[in-house]
């Protein structure tokens, strides 16, 4: 029986956005208790690294945290992945990325891609100023909406989304307060995901920027 010791990480880099898949294999801790995964832009993504004989810590840098995550395995378990395992937010649970068998994160990257690019197609892709900003905006609404994190203060859940080429507006369908969301750089996305809960404020006169 061949046993194939390598594994792959696809994780979105936190300074530039771009995700990548990063794969690893035994040889390259042959000598070295860690290795550093990091972007092309220079960004540090992740370390990985040897805790004894038997297992493997995984430090991450989170995003919505802006701090670093850490979780610890037997070492047969990482390098064995039958499926894959989502690297989450370990406060909020929001899934930052996934590591496991390299052929199944290439099927996951290449779904997720598909996805976007079959939203994209739906909402007119060519509207936006930044397409892949705003789908991992609407994307990251859908997550928190599901965990009932996207609500206005009068209590409803009932919320309308209009996009425009920079920006999302929300609108609370039961007393028409809005929110105004931008979602055409980077630093747009990064502001978003540092909270879980999205709160249309009552109605003043005046939209909420976030």
């Amino acid at each position: 029986m061949v046993i194939e010791l390598s594994t792959a990480f696809a994780i979105r880099c936190p300074a530039c956005g771009h995700l990548d898949i990063y794969e690893l294999n035994i040889f390259q801790f042959s000598g070295e208790e860690n290795v550093e995964i990091s972007c092309d832009c220079g960004a540090h993504i992740a370390l990985i690294y040897k805790k004894g004989s038997k297992y493997i810590s995984i430090s991450y840098y989170c995003i919505i945290c802006d701090d670093e995550h850490n979780i610890v395995m037997p070492q047969k378990v990482f390098w064995s992945q039958n499926r894959l395992q989502s690297l989450l937010c370990l406060n909020t649970e929001i899934n930052l990325g996934y590591f496991g068998r390299p052929d199944l994160i290439k099927k996951e990257v290449e779904r997720q891609q598909e996805e976007l690019n079959s939203m994209a197609n739906e909402l007119g892709f060519d509207e936006f100023d930044n397409p892949e900003i705003m789908l991992e905006i609407l994307d990251y609404l859908h997550d928190v909406a599901a965990e009932g994190g996207l609500y206005c203060e009068c209590g409803s859940h009932d919320i309308s989304i209009e996009l425009y080429s920079n920006k999302l507006k929300l609108s609370c369908n039961r007393c028409n307060s809005i929110r105004q969301l931008l979602a055409s750089k980077k630093s747009d996305l990064n502001k978003l995901k540092k909270t879980d809960e999205i709160v249309i404020k009552l109605a003043t006169g005046r939209t909420h920027n976030f």
